[in-house]
């Protein structure tokens, strides 16, 4: 729905600049800060969404008899259909009179077009450092499926129940190895079809999965 307006061509923006591949997109995006990097992360291995762009709108209103912008950091749809612009901020920039000026232009923006907007600072975004590098094995493991067998995919969807079961029990009841296992958890946890405790342990080989029921 949207392209970024701004990408790696634009030297002025942004001090901690990242370019990364995003599987969801199929395309490489651009962030400008740690913050708007971490932020991605957690955008790019949520499955409840389904779309999102970086740098996606620049926002215009009159104000005063003086017209003003501001580029949105993201936005993002969700499968339910909602759709949310975020702004990205460190808290201690929030009284800047600069951001100030930013955040009323994308307020009022959103307003006058019924749009949902939203301001998240670290406060949101970090993320305990065993769920931040949980949250990148999935991606890397997303983009490195090339020999990934489709039928071990199944035989590996077959064997994960409601109860939660470890990735060496797994193993031992499918004779898949180890790292191919961990390959294929991952595409399902990213995909959303099963569940783990990504928050207090390393993805590994005694790392507990389990079904997501139903009406979850």
């Amino acid at each position: 729905m949207y392209k970024p307006l701004i990408t790696s061509a634009s030297k002025k923006f942004g001090n901690n600049r990242w370019e990364s591949f995003s599987n969801k997109l199929k395309r490489n995006v651009f962030l400008f800060s740690d913050l708007e990097y971490q932020h991605w992360i957690q955008i790019e291995t949520d499955p409840n969404i389904i779309d999102f762009c970086e740098q996606a709108l620049k926002m215009e209103i009159i104000e005063d008899n003086k017209k003003q912008f501001s580029i949105i950091d993201m936005w993002v749809k969700y499968k339910n259909g909602e759709q949310l612009f975020i702004e990205i901020k460190y808290s201690k920039d929030l009284n800047k009179d600069s951001v100030k000026k930013q955040i009323n232009v994308q307020r009022l923006w959103c307003k006058a077009n019924q749009a949902n907007h939203l301001i998240k600072t670290e406060n949101e975004i970090i993320l305990n450092p065993i769920k931040l590098s949980n949250l990148k094995l999935l991606i890397r493991q997303i983009n490195n499926t090339l020999g990934t067998k489709e039928e071990n995919v199944e035989i590996v969807e077959k064997h994960i129940i409601e109860q939660p079961k470890s990735i060496q029990e797994i193993t031992l009841e499918t004779n898949i190895e180890t790292s191919e296992l961990i390959n294929i958890i991952c595409i399902l946890l990213y995909n959303g079809y099963i569940m783990c405790d990504l928050d207090t342990r390393h993805i590994g080989k005694n790392t507990e999965v389990w079904k997501i029921c139903a009406d979850t």
